[in-house]
């Protein structure tokens, strides 16, 4: 008899500890806060973010959660996404309230790649440097894509393609495919720096340094350098870019149209490109090539414009190419997103934070939370590897930049068809 009561004894106590544990564990959670334009001309790439962050943790959940330091497995949450509408006030407002009222481990976003240089202007420059007093959060973004921001700032990460490489080599296999093609000209958004920047610092140089003719506005600085010409370009060309928000552009594709271009480029987000694409229609300007604007890469523009878009040619970081691409699309758009270049990364970066944080080896306790982000950051950074949507990905500890797996998507009967992958 006392044998048995000693057994039953025994059991209550493991049951009261398993009991205990799980409710601890309920009681803690691996917080993340994004941020994205959810408003304005780019609004769906916030959007798209936050369906594909969600969805991913939702599946890290449903597979168990995140293991932490002392072994006890959590869930992953995302206690907001909010909007900072591609406005730097807004970005560094809400930079500043994460890291300050709430508990969260890391910050994900943003949209813009000028709220981000603003944005990462505020964090800690070298970490550890305790003459600095900025912020001390780390932050992983999706979406900002000019090329080196992460080197502002030892509490940034990106998780983003490199423009130059991907033009570089689409217009290397473009002159080696397409020998007609030799004279090309193009126009862009002013007022958006990411179309801007990488149209009038990288695609027109890029272009020119596979083989390809300028045709449009004389501009004799250009050169096949990144950056070469740029200042002459933007002056020269003025009359053939257009704003964001515009509605009217045929003075644009009129000047494009004298210019008889073999290819056109039209490096802008998915609203203007469909006004300049569809004008072009409307003009019957045929050439025999188009380019585009990664960020164009989407089911956005195939809502906007699929028939003046069709034959387009964009670079892209993602397409459902791989079976976990495949089930991820399938997924964000049951959330209501779509998967892009962008929104593909925020998909990865949830399980980057997973694996960031089970190296880490969290606490995730009130007491602990400056610790942990500081423990997060240094795991991030460690990290070197991980397993994109559509390949490996890999990262540069020094810079906080990835190298991604890209491919060639063009439009095709009102479909998005890759056309070559550059990793043979």
């Amino acid at each position: 008899m006392k044998k048995i009561t000693q057994l039953l004894m025994a059991g209550l106590l493991v049951s009261f500890f398993i009991f205990a544990q799980n409710s601890f564990a309920a009681d803690r959670s691996v917080k993340v806060l994004g941020w994205g334009a959810k408003s304005g001309p780019l609004k769906s790439f916030g959007v798209n973010s936050e369906a594909a962050l969600r969805s991913a943790v939702d599946q890290i959940n449903s597979a168990g959660g995140v293991r932490m330091g002392d072994g006890t497995m959590v869930p992953m949450e995302v206690i907001g996404y909010e909007d900072s509408s591609c406005k730097k006030d807004q970005a560094i407002a809400i930079l500043r309230k994460t890291a300050s009222t709430t508990d969260a481990v890391v910050g994900m976003g943003t949209t813009c790649s000028g709220v981000c240089q603003a944005m990462f202007g505020v964090l800690q420059k070298k970490v550890g440097d305790t003459s600095d007093s900025g912020l001390q959060m780390p932050i992983l973004a999706d979406t900002c894509i000019r090329p080196g921001l992460a080197k502002i700032s030892d509490w940034a990460f990106r998780n983003v393609p490199n423009e130059v490489s991907m033009y570089d080599e689409l217009f290397a296999w473009l002159k080696k495919t397409h020998p007609n093609v030799k004279t090309f000209t193009g126009g862009s958004e002013t007022d958006q720096g990411h179309s801007f920047g990488t149209y009038t610092a990288i695609i027109v140089q890029k272009a020119i340094k596979a083989g390809f003719e300028w045709v449009g506005p004389s501009v004799s600085q250009l050169g096949p350098k990144v950056g070469q010409g740029k200042k002459e370009l933007i002056a020269a060309a003025k009359s053939q870019h257009w704003l964001m928000g515009d509605t009217n552009y045929t003075v644009q594709a009129r000047k494009i149209k004298k210019q008889n271009a073999d290819m056109v480029i039209v490096a802008s987000h998915p609203f203007s490109a469909c006004g300049m694409l569809k004008e072009m229609k409307r003009q019957r300007i045929k050439p025999k090539m188009l380019v585009g604007l990664t960020s164009s890469a989407s089911q956005e523009t195939l809502n906007g414009c699929m028939k003046a878009a069709e034959g387009i040619i964009i670079p892209t970081g993602f397409a459902p190419i791989t079976a976990e691409a495949n089930k991820a699309n399938g997924i964000v758009a049951k959330a209501g997103g779509f998967l892009d270049l962008h929104s593909s990364a925020a998909w990865e970066n949830a399980y980057l934070v997973k694996t960031a944080v089970e190296r880490a080896s969290l606490m995730g306790t009130p007491n602990s939370l400056q610790q942990d982000r500081m423990n997060f950051r240094n795991a991030l950074a460690s990290i070197t590897a991980m397993d994109g949507l559509i390949g490996p990905v890999t990262r540069d500890p020094d810079s906080g930049e990835a190298t991604k797996p890209y491919v060639y998507a063009q439009v095709v009967n009102g479909k998005w068809k890759v056309i070559h992958d550059p990793r043979g």
